[in-house]
């Protein structure tokens, strides 16, 4: 089974203007549609099993609406599964964390670049702790987002206070733990207690370098991911089969590791 624990879509009335919009701002070409369906077909051509959404709500009004569409989508597509959002400056997120977990959502997804908030502000530490007893993972962008200029708000270092602050949250960090930082990465957080995705990395680093980054955290907490439409899923795929890795190794994290992480949303058949 092959699992992209990173992937992006929108409704489908929406996904021609916010795939513009984001075209335009990190100067980058789509290689889908947007939409689940063009996703899906993707995946068909790439042959991945099961694409995890990451959807992100860029303002606190846009929470509650973004969770139902991840609910529905959860309900009625068997390859896909979505996480949902919080945003940060929300007042009320434990009422949408309800939601999260009634609804069985496997996690959700925050962007401190695009949700202007630094990852290790001690104001979102009771957030955090709040998705720990809930059980819900988190997904965070880590390092540079190539749509926005600085400051990055996920560096590397930022990111292992946080960890250090909140020991029982499970965290997957994207971008191998931070894109284009990562020598931080290595240096603060391979080793520690939390996964890393490798999605928008593997062009970067090539395969010599990804190959030791993998070594040096450990393979069972790699997660593939390719922040679909950005990258070809396809060629992505090819990439990590093509890693001077062993065969285990490879399986696991091209589907194993998530595999695990997410049993309980993984449908049958």
């Amino acid at each position: 089974m092959i699992i992209d624990i990173h992937t992006h879509v929108f409704p489908d009335q929406l996904a021609e203007k916010a795939l513009a919009v984001l075209s335009n701002s990190g100067n980058i070409a789509p290689y889908t549609d947007g939409t689940c369906a063009g996703l899906s077909a993707s995946m068909q051509k790439a042959g991945v099993d099961i694409s995890v959404i990451m959807p992100i709500a860029t303002k606190p009004s846009q929470v509650q609406s973004i969770n139902r569409w991840a609910a529905d989508i959860n309900r009625q597509r068997k390859n896909l599964i979505s996480f949902g959002t919080l945003h940060p400056q929300q007042n009320d997120w434990q009422e949408d964390i309800d939601f999260i977990v009634t609804n069985k959502i496997p996690g959700i997804k925050l962007h401190p670049d695009y949700q202007n908030f630094f990852v290790d502000d001690p104001e979102i530490m009771p957030l955090y702790k709040a998705l720990a007893d809930a059980e819900l993972m988190l997904m965070l962008h880590a390092g540079v987002d190539i749509g926005i200029p600085p400051p990055v708000h996920c560096t590397p270092k930022r990111l292992s206070r946080m960890l250090s602050a909140a020991p029982n949250l499970t965290v997957i960090a994207a971008h191998m733990g931070g894109y284009q930082c990562w020598d931080d990465a290595m240096h603060y957080l391979f080793g520690r207690n939390l996964y890393l995705d490798t999605s928008f990395t593997l062009a970067e680093t090539g395969p010599e370098r990804m190959a030791a980054m993998i070594q040096a955290h450990g393979a069972d907490k790699i997660l593939f991911g390719t922040d679909s439409p950005w990258t070809d899923q396809a060629s992505e795929v090819r990439r990590i089969q093509e890693l001077p890795l062993m065969q285990d190794d490879i399986n696991a994290i091209l589907g194993g590791n998530a595999a695990r992480l997410l049993k309980n949303n993984i449908k049958p058949g």
